[in-house]
């Protein structure tokens, strides 16, 4: 059994994940050059013959992991049971019929109400991050790209490749492969790892955003919550 981490970036330099990783037992394979994640990521999977028992994580080139790499594995390694599909550090324990899984009830943390889970830091360093604490833990229908992890197993039954209705090359390729999971009767979880993001949290979204969302409305959103969104600025921020 391989710990396998995948990790699409625009240069091969040492970043602080692909150190830690490697501190932490993992074999990191940096994805440089690709035009879209998805054939990013369909590629290395294909390319490094991922067996059933192999756990592969993939994340952002820009985050940190702030904690000790024995208790991150031990986290990873506890919270895999037979019938999990992907887990993630931020997602929503049902998705809505925005499509976009940020989109919960509750804005003030920990809400009782919220449809949200996880916690992610955000900042350039340690010094002055802060958390954006989402929800509570546990199961989720779709998990943030932000940082994902899955056996072999589950990914060899998914679709990875870029679906012909999506616009974009950049966006929804987590929930794409999440709700896949979930679909197929796993069990998606957001679990306490500890993950900086270098980033604010504001995802862009554009025209193929926005397009790709409808489009994967269109696939999946026959069984979407209808429920009813606070004011925008209410809304958490992206993971």
């Amino acid at each position: 059994m391989r710990k396998l981490a995948f990790i699409p970036t625009r240069e091969d330099k040492e970043r602080p994940v692909k150190s830690f990783l490697e501190a932490a037992g993992w074999e990191v394979h940096y994805l440089v050059g690709y035009s879209s994640i998805f054939e990013a990521y369909n590629t290395a999977l294909t390319e490094h013959k991922v067996m059933a028992k192999d756990t592969v994580i993939m994340c952002h080139d820009d985050i940190e992991i702030i904690m000790g790499t024995e208790s991150f594995n031990k986290v990873i390694e506890d919270s895999f049971e037979s019938n999990t599909g992907f887990l993630g550090v931020a997602g929503p324990k049902k998705l809505n019929k925005t499509g976009c899984w940020w989109h919960g009830l509750g804005r003030e943390y920990p809400h009782p109400d919220s449809f949200l889970r996880g916690c992610v830091w955000h900042g350039d360093d340690i010094s002055t991050a802060l958390p954006t604490y989402y929800g509570g833990y546990g199961k989720v229908e779709v998990v943030d790209g932000l940082f994902m992890v899955a056996k072999g197993g589950t990914l060899n039954t998914i679709k990875t490749k870029k679906p012909k209705e999506f616009v974009s090359d950049w966006d929804y390729y987590d929930m794409y492969y999440s709700i896949q999971a979930d679909r197929k009767g796993k069990t998606n979880k957001v679990i306490p790892l500890m993950i900086l993001h270098n980033s604010p949290g504001e995802g862009a979204m554009t025209d193929q955003w926005n397009e790709t969302r409808q489009s994967f409305i269109q696939m999946y959103g026959d069984k979407f919550e209808d429920i009813t969104l606070p004011h925008q600025s209410q809304l958490p921020a992206q993971a």
